[in-house]
C-alpha cells in the first residue's frame, strides 16, 4: 500500500528520496556544470522545501 501525502497539490508518495550519498554526487556534477544533476537534484528535494511550506501554512492558520 502506498501512502498517499498531498501538499500543495503535489503527490509526495511519487517524489524521488535521495541518500546521502546520492546527494553528494549530484552536488559534485552540479559544480562541474551539469544541468541534469542539478534537475535531479531540484526535483530530490522537493518533498523538503513541500514540507517546510505545510508547516508554515499550519503556523500561519494558528495565528489567525
Amino acid at each position: 500500500m502506498i501512502k498517499k501525502v498531498e501538499i500543495c497539490g503535489v503527490n509526495t508518495s511519487k517524489l524521488p528520496v535521495l541518500s546521502s550519498e546520492e546527494k553528494n554526487e549530484l552536488f559534485i556534477r552540479i559544480k562541474q556544470g551539469d544541468e541534469q544533476a542539478r534537475e535531479e537534484f531540484i526535483n530530490g528535494n522537493l518533498r523538503l522545501v513541500l514540507s517546510v511550506i505545510q508547516r508554515f501554512r499550519r503556523k500561519r492558520r494558528k495565528f489567525r
